[in-house]
């Protein structure tokens, strides 16, 4: 949807979320009137490759422009999920700037999507923001202006308290079930709301279909709410080390406002979103738990238009 601006209000910037299961993109030329809004794949290259991931987001931007004729894009930033490597960023980079030449190549800030969901929840404050989607990870941002993270380190090893590790967790719990091991009515709810009734099914959706294990995440979250053993066990314990991993962070930033917020898919469940914060705030103590100002693209549009303002003032002053 767009809405009409001025004659004078023609330059816009753009911000991009790539998380773990979609990409979200706004256009707008003030924070608080969006001209665009568009959606796409998963742009995270640690799940895609990285030419699917630079593909997405191209074309994600050229239908933005598409979309706003007359209009100047002054910069674009895009956080993305799977690329905190500095090396990832500058690869992402180039392949956008190869597919869309009219954009000036230091008018393309590509950060991790960590960095975007900071700048969101706190603006020009500090305080630490504790993501917990398909992946986990958190990042603190110090009174003077620094920036330190902790987790993030994959599905492999680490994502502590994430979306994939509940899910594989809940679906581990049903396997052992089977095996007679700890009953849970995970296998019932699993049962109901995928069709996973036994060993060939939990075969052939695992391993066969390679169905995202994250996708059971919400399932184990409202399990653990009924009260079931195995699950709330899950809950409890990862939401108890990714907790763990933040007081590491904050003992690293002395200087920093005691406050945290939590973003995140998985922290759309409430019993989820409630357990977490009770960890934390027991692992920090005093800590203030408050809501992100923004949502995780509005981060991106707010560094793409920092970058253009520092890009204009570096030229006004030369």
């Amino acid at each position: 949807m767009t809405f009409p601006v001025s004659m004078a209000d023609k330059t816009i910037y753009l911000g991009l979320d790539a998380g773990g299961s979609k990409t979200e993109l706004v256009a707008a030329s003030t924070q608080h009137e969006e001209l665009l809004n568009l959606f796409d794949s998963s742009a995270n290259p640690a799940r895609v490759g990285f030419a699917d991931s630079i593909e997405v987001l191209s074309r994600m931007i050229r239908e933005a422009i598409r979309q706003l004729p007359g209009r100047t894009v002054a910069s674009v930033c895009a956080g993305i999920a799977g690329a905190g490597r500095t090396s990832d960023q500058s690869r992402i980079h180039a392949g956008i700037h190869e597919n869309i030449p009219e954009l000036a190549s230091d008018h393309i800030v590509i950060v991790h999507d960590a960095d975007i969901a900071l700048e969101a929840a706190f603006e020009d404050e500090g305080g630490i923001m504790v993501i917990a989607g398909t992946g986990s990870v958190a990042l603190a941002r110090t009174r003077s202006g620094e920036s330190k993270r902790v987790g993030g380190w994959g599905y492999l090893i680490g994502d502590e308290g994430s979306g994939y590790a509940l899910g594989l967790l809940g679906m581990r719990a049903c396997a052992h079930a089977i095996d007679g091991g700890p009953e849970t009515i995970l296998q019932t709810r699993i049962a109901e709301e995928f069709g996973i009734h036994d060993v060939t099914d939990i075969f052939y959706r695992v391993y066969e279909e390679k169905m995202p294990l994250q996708k059971f995440a919400p399932l184990v979250a409202r399990t653990a709410e009924e009260g079931d053993r195995v699950a709330l066990e899950i809950v409890k314990h990862q939401t108890r080390e990714l907790a763990e991993q933040v007081s590491w962070l904050a003992a690293q930033c002395p200087d920093i406002k005691p406050q945290f917020a939590l973003l995140g898919g998985l922290v759309n469940e409430p019993f989820y979103r409630e357990a977490l914060r009770e960890a934390v705030q027991l692992t920090l103590g005093g800590w203030m738990f408050v809501q992100p100002l923004n949502r995780p693209v509005i981060g991106a549009w707010r560094l793409a238009r920092r970058r253009a303002r520092a890009i204009k003032d570096t030229g006004a002053a030369g």
